[in-house]
This record gives structure tokens, sequence and C-alpha cells, in this order.
């Protein structure tokens, strides 16, 4: 491509600064309100109460620890990496407290070989003429919301070296060569928080961050445990007292074992497909046991243990081998 003249580059410019003054609804798909035009930094907190968590995600004494902490950094537009296991409630404790605050928030995922081109921008053909299209995370940068980066560490080069720039404690700015502009509007309200699995513990293709990488976040809130009440979760998932504290307790079980630790994620999903009908036995056959590659037979085995008087749904007699087979 040809580079581009001074009249184009002044025309994207004009337009870049129309899409950050603009209250018109933008393409960026947000999972609260839009952002507000000033930040709220130092105003005292809301109550975790009336943050928009899921109808069951009773944040627990611990959950409600990590709100205010995380309530802390976002109101303060200062980036935080999140590092726990997956299911734990990382996704919905940063668009509560986004909403919490007033902003629009939303989310990606990295993986390896990522084509950063959606996030950053892209040229469009359109009536015969090229327009630039602002990707996800450039109008996010521009308009001032809460982004979501989920697995961090799985982010190509490119991206992390280009999000450089944007969290910068001072002076930020967001660099978009590929329109041929050295420096777009970067909203004071605009907020990275970076998710991440803990490296090893079974997940594959994690890693550490480098030095250069971590000391761009003004914090990391390493999540050790569930954020939700457990207890009223399954309650509120099953309305049956007795079936939610045999999912307590099964979780308990398994996650004496790194390696088969079931995140609050997984319970739901166990707790709503048996509150649907199914067994006990092939709920956790189709929901937990396929998740735990070679601790199969393990899993099945607790779960005769916690659910076998639940309706005698599970049958002792049968072996494990048989248990995992499921039932045809």
């Amino acid at each position: 491509m040809s580079p581009m003249k001074d009249s184009d580059i002044a025309r994207l410019m004009a337009q870049l600064q129309e899409s950050s003054d603009s209250d018109t609804t933008t393409k960026v798909v947000t999972k609260a309100r839009k952002s507000s035009s000033k930040r709220t930094k130092g105003s005292k907190k809301p109550n975790w109460e009336s943050a928009s968590l899921p109808s069951w995600f009773t944040l627990s004494k611990y959950g409600k620890q990590v709100f205010d902490e995380l309530y802390m950094f976002i109101n303060n537009a200062d980036p935080v990496m999140l590092i726990g296991g997956t299911g734990l409630g990382k996704t919905a404790m940063t668009s509560a407290v986004a909403s919490a605050i007033g902003r629009g928030s939303t989310s990606f995922n990295c993986y390896s070989g990522m084509d950063i081109a959606s996030l950053v921008g892209l040229w469009r053909p359109n009536k015969g003429s090229i327009e630039w299209e602002h990707g996800l995370l450039t109008r996010a940068i521009i308009e001032g919301l809460v982004v979501l980066i989920e697995e961090y560490t799985r982010a190509t080069p490119e991206l992390k070296s280009k999000m450089f720039g944007v969290l910068d404690s001072k002076n930020r700015y967001w660099a978009l060569p590929e329109a041929g502009i050295d420096s777009v509007p970067v909203h004071e309200g605009f907020t990275m928080v970076a998710s991440a699995n803990p490296a090893g513990n079974g997940y594959v293709g994690t890693m550490r961050e480098d030095k250069a990488s971590m000391s761009r976040f003004a914090g990391v809130i390493e999540i050790n445990e569930p954020l939700a009440d457990e207890n009223k979760a399954m309650l509120n998932a099953t309305n049956d007292k007795d079936l939610s504290d045999r999912i307590v307790r099964f979780a308990e079980i398994l996650r004496k074992d790194p390696l088969t630790y079931i995140s609050t994620r997984d319970m739901y999903y166990l707790a709503t497909t048996i509150k649907s009908g199914m067994s006990a036995k092939r709920a956790v056959e189709l929901t937990i046991a396929p998740k735990f590659e070679g601790n199969q037979e393990t899993i099945i085995t607790n779960a005769r243990s916690v659910f076998e008087e639940l309706g005698k749904e599970i049958n002792l007699e049968e072996s494990v081998a048989d248990a995992i087979k499921g039932a045809n």
C-alpha cells in the first residue's frame, strides 16, 4: 500500500477525535454502561451488593476483599493483573466492578498465533475506496472502557509490545502505524485488566511473564480460592439443600488434589445438570470427569461415595471402569 497523503491523515485524525468526543453508540459491544467522561478517582466505593453479578454469584468474604481491591485499581485507571485458576470468577468480578464504577467493559481471549488486526483495526473497502476501521481494543482505548484481556500470558509478543505505550503510568499513547497515525487519544478512564492462569498446575501453554511486562502493572492480585459463596450459589442453582451440600462436599474432596481442583463454574454446571433431571453419576461424567484427563477414575469414585444415597443414582455394584464408560 502506498504512503498516506497528509490530507488522508488529517481526515483520519478528525474521525478519531470525533469518536472520542461523540456520545453516539460505537461498534464495541459493552457489558455495562458507557464510560463516564471523568475518572472518579478517590470517590467512595459502592456496596458490592449493587454490582451486576449473576443472580447465583453471591460474593464470599474473600470475594468481597478482591472486589474492593480490584475496585481501587480500576477506579484509578491503573492496569492490574489477576492470576488464578479458570472458573473462579475473575471475568464476572471485572465486569461487575466496571459496572459499579459506571464504566463500560469489553473482553477478549488471547491464544498462540492470534491475529491482532481485529483488535487494533484494519483497512476495509467501501464504495470504491478503502477506509480505516477501528478494532475492538482501539475503540476501547478511545472511549475509556475497562478491557479484560483473558489468558494474557498467551498473548503474542506483537500484542504485548504494542500494549506497552498504553500501559505507561504517564503520557500514555496508542500508536497506529497501520493507519499511518503516530498516536490516537487515550481516554483517561481506559483501564486494562489482564487475567492469567497460574503457570503449570495442569494448564497447557501457560507461562510466567517477564519482568518488563509485569512492571507495567500497578498491582497483581492472586486469586487462590473461589470468589463466590459456593454454598449459597449451589443452593440458588438447585433449590435443594441436600443436593447443594453434596456438591460442595464433592468439590472439597476433589480440591484436596491440585490436579482435580474443580472450579465454581464446574460446580454450577453440575448442579444445574442434576437439577434438570439427569442422574448424578451421568452428570459427573459429562460436566466434570472429561475436563481432568488421567483423573477420571478418581473423580467417578469420589462421586459415587458422595452421591450414592441421592435416589440411589450411583450404582455401587458397578466397577469404576463401567462408571467411566457411562450409561448408553
